[in-house]
Order: C-alpha cells, then sequence, then structure tokens
C-alpha cells in the first residue's frame, strides 16, 4: 500500500516516488517524459500493476473508471493521463468523480501544460497530489545542473569545463541536451573532459559562435576570424553568431566595475556563476567606452545580417575585427 501525498509546492522531478496523486505541472514535455519514466520504471518493479496511458482531450466516458479497476490479470494501476489542459468535458467529470474516492494502491499521473483546467488542478491539490515541478530550464546555470545531475546518477565523472562545453553546444534544446549526456555515458568510458565533450560536438552552432565571441573578445581577431569563416564555409548560419557575439559583449557590460561577490552578481545579472567568473576574467582590462561601441557594433551587425545587407558574411567578419581592435593588448 502506498501512503498518501502530502501537498507540494513542486518537486524536482528527479526525486519522485509512486503516489497515488501525482500533478506534472508545467510546459517542458522533455521533463515530464523523464518523469512518467521515472514512475512507470519505479511502479513496473511492483508484481501485478498494469500501466494505462489515456489522453484527457479524446477521452471517452468510463476509460479512467477501467483503467483503475482491479481485474484478475492486476492488483494496482498506474494510468498517465496526458493533454490534461485540453481536456474535454467527459474526463473532468469521470476525473473529478475518482478524486472523491482515490483508491491508495493505484497511481494517476497527471500533466498539466497549460492554462485551462484550475477546476481540476484545485481539487487535485486539495487532494493531496504530489506537484512535480516541470518548468522549462532557461538560464545556463539550470542547464548547467541538469547535466551535472545526469553524470551523477550515472556514477560518471565528467569536469566542470567539459559540462560548461556540452551546455555551450547543445543547450538550446534540453531534450537534446538529455540525449547528448546518454550518449557520452553510454559511449565513452573514464573521465569525460572538455576535448572529449569537443570531440563529439565541438562543430555544434552554438560551440563554434561561442569560440569566434571569445577569440574576439580576447584580441585574437586571426583565431576569431578563422573560426567564423570555417563555421560559414561549413553552413553555419550567421544570426546564431551574431547572437553569441551580442550575448558575450552584453556580458562585459554587466560585469565591468562591479566588485561584489559571484554569487551574488550571478543572481542578480541572471547569469551563472561560471560564467560570471569568465566573464570577469574577459573584462579585465576592457573600457567601458569600448565595451558600449561594441555593442552598437554588434546591434548593427544584427540587422545586417537580417537583410540589411548584401553580404552577411562579410557584415560579420568586420564585427569580429572591430571587436577584437577594441580589446586590450
Amino acid at each position: 500500500m502506498m501512503a498518501r501525498a502530502q501537498k507540494s509546492a513542486g518537486i524536482s522531478w528527479r526525486e519522485i516516488t509512486p503516489q497515488p496523486l501525482i500533478l506534472l505541472s508545467g510546459p517542458d514535455e522533455y521533463i515530464a517524459s523523464r518523469a512518467f519514466e521515472i514512475l512507470r520504471q519505479q511502479a513496473s518493479a511492483r508484481e501485478g500493476i498494469e500501466i494505462t496511458r489515456l489522453s484527457a482531450s479524446s477521452y471517452e466516458p468510463g476509460e479512467l473508471l477501467m483503467a483503475t479497476s482491479s481485474s484478475l490479470f492486476a492488483s494496482a494501476n498506474l494510468v498517465e493521463i496526458q493533454d490534461l489542459a485540453g481536456m474535454n468535458e467527459y474526463f473532468l467529470r469521470d476525473a473529478l468523480a475518482y478524486l472523491k474516492d482515490t483508491p491508495p494502491e493505484n497511481v494517476l499521473i497527471m500533466h498539466h501544460s497549460g492554462q485551462r483546467g484550475k477546476k481540476l488542478i484545485d481539487a487535485l491539490k486539495q487532494a493531496g497530489a504530489l506537484v512535480v515541478d516541470c518548468q522549462p530550464l532557461k538560464r545556463d546555470a539550470e542547464k548547467v545542473d541538469f547535466v551535472t545531475a545526469e553524470f551523477k546518477v550515472a556514477k560518471r565523472r565528467i569536469t566542470n569545463d567539459a559540462v560548461k562545453a556540452l551546455v555551450a553546444a547543445v543547450g538550446s534544446s534540453l531534450a537534446e541536451l538529455g540525449a547528448s549526456c546518454q550518449q557520452l555515458i553510454a559511449d565513452t568510458t573514464g573521465l569525460i573532459d572538455q576535448d572529449l565533450v569537443d570531440r563529439y560536438y565541438g562543430g555544434r552552432v552554438e560551440a563554434t559562435a561561442f569560440k569566434v565571441a571569445d577569440a574576439a573578445i580576447a584580441g585574437n581577431a586571426q583565431q576569431a576570424l578563422a573560426t567564423l569563416r570555417h563555421a560559414l564555409d561549413t553552413g553555419t548560419d550567421p544570426i546564431p553568431v551574431v547572437a553569441t557575439l551580442a550575448l558575450k559583449v552584453r556580458q562585459l557590460a554587466k560585469v565591468l566595475g562591479v566588485n561584489e561577490p559571484v554569487a551574488k552578481m550571478a543572481s542578480e545579472l541572471g547569469m551563472a556563476p561560471w560564467q560570471v567568473q569568465a566573464a570577469q576574467q574577459q573584462a579585465r582590462g576592457w573600457k567601458r567606452k569600448d565595451v558600449a561601441e561594441c555593442i552598437e557594433k554588434v546591434a548593427l551587425t544584427d540587422s545586417m545580417v537580417k537583410g540589411g545587407s548584401r553580404s552577411a558574411a562579410y557584415a560579420l567578419e568586420q564585427a569580429v575585427l572591430f571587436i577584437a581592435g577594441k580589446a586590450p593588448h
């Protein structure tokens, strides 16, 4: 028998265990899928449990009752409900009825990714449903924590630089980031370092763009141009490169002349601590006037790359040379 869960404000999907009522709350489909997978695997370890998947939007009357009823073949049931935000009136009616008498041996998991369905969400919380946070990971610090946890769970060692390189290379998509972690875990042995990550993912647009930006900010015009030209020649879209240049130059502006603890700056600026430290190192010797001019140059380049220039490559090259020229030497 499983005890009824206490009401929660939203725990991590990594910490969940099967409970009679579980609400996956948030629009991130990848995190929700991982939560479903964890609960499914844990529940499957029990004998006599039957697993059923239902859609709240295409629900037919009575399906929930059938899925949660005992049978000759199962002593308990795990029911996964997708698309709670698009539920029809039949599902709402049956779900509210189920909450009035919840069998403690069953596990009912619902994923709510939108705004609709407040009546049922409130009822779930009042019934003591375990609320699991499925909000998107938007900040690099959150993605760094995600990668670190992936390797910790797999009992694999990965260097801090390798974690940062992986986030820089494939961090735009959490699903892809998770898949990349699993690929490295499956394909390699021993310590995972930055060189290994670069061999697998160093050719990605994000990784290349950061290398161009870092070289330009360091004043290494030759390396920045060579990396940029190779990227463009192999089909890299100029727009992400401009976006990365803008990001890195803005980070310089944020940390320049600020003398506060790294943790405090990271919280106030919406940056990861390692990003603050990296920006602080890159900002040494830079003058605020030069950083401001670089921001203006990148903004102009952005408009040129998006149609304001006949040659996006030329505009990017000029921006890289301008930034490298302003860098302290």
